[in-house]
């Protein structure tokens, strides 16, 4: 007997892509029925990003939303002196740091400093021969090839 593959409707391998993009392939797949190496085919098809794009957009509006409403209560019940309401504090920080991802936000802070200005040549030689003597285990000598005293 010969094994008949499952032909999938438009709109079941979308659902499958795009729950793929919001969890993981595995997890959809599971979620789906749907075999992973079908999902993992279906998403590198082009027309699946403009699915992935829009479906993204509409679930970046409506946690808006629920962000907005969340903090909008959590004030309320802030005035009325009701605060016992963690679970209310937890829905308004996870629905910003969603929003925040989905709409390309920053989700994290990283801050870079330029310390070359105010290091002398012995100090910037001194700290590269360390940074290289610590990352290859190499000594005084061979480490420190190309920096002005070497």
């Amino acid at each position: 007997m010969t094994e008949r593959r499952r032909r999938y409707t438009k709109k079941e391998r979308i659902l499958a892509v795009v729950a793929a993009d919001m969890t993981t392939p595995d997890k959809a797949a599971e979620a789906t029925g749907i075999p992973v190496r079908n999902i993992y085919r279906w998403a590198e098809d082009p027309e699946m990003a403009e699915y992935i794009t829009k479906t993204r957009d509409a679930l970046s509006e409506d946690i808006k939303v629920v962000a907005a409403l969340a903090w909008s209560t959590l004030i309320e019940r802030i005035r009325k002196g009701d605060i016992d309401t963690r679970d209310l504090i937890v829905a308004a920080g996870v629905a910003v740091d969603k929003s925040q991802l989905l709409s390309g936000g920053a989700t994290s802070r990283m801050e870079a400093r330029d310390i070359t200005g105010t290091l002398s040549d012995q100090d910037l030689a001194d700290a590269l021969h360390e940074a290289q003597r610590l990352a290859t285990g190499v000594g005084a000598a061979e480490a420190v090839e190309g920096t002005p005293e070497g």
